[in-house]
């Protein structure tokens, strides 16, 4: 039930992306969202390895706050890489 609170988050953020980014033309709509979902899965998975409970403060805070820094950080390293391919 806890993966679709984070299913439904990263298409929140999927939504607000082309907003949020810049440079949307050097990828497609669905890459943002993408790297966020991926990284709340990764980071929930880890996080209940650990030891967190599903009801812990740090595994929500975790996952929620590193997923939009996630899809940031992943759409400016790739949407500058490939500006850099594309002019080389």
């Amino acid at each position: 039930m806890e993966l679709v609170f984070i299913l439904v988050y990263g298409s929140i953020l999927g939504l607000m992306a082309p907003y949020l980014l810049t440079r949307n033309e050097s990828y497609g709509v669905l890459l943002a969202p993408a790297i966020a979902l991926v990284y709340g899965f990764v980071a929930w998975t880890i996080c209940t390895w650990a030891g967190l409970s599903y009801s812990d403060y740090w595994i929500w805070t975790i996952t929620m706050l590193g997923m939009p820094a996630a899809m940031i950080l992943g759409i400016r390293f790739l949407a500058g890489s490939r500006v850099k391919h594309e002019s080389a």
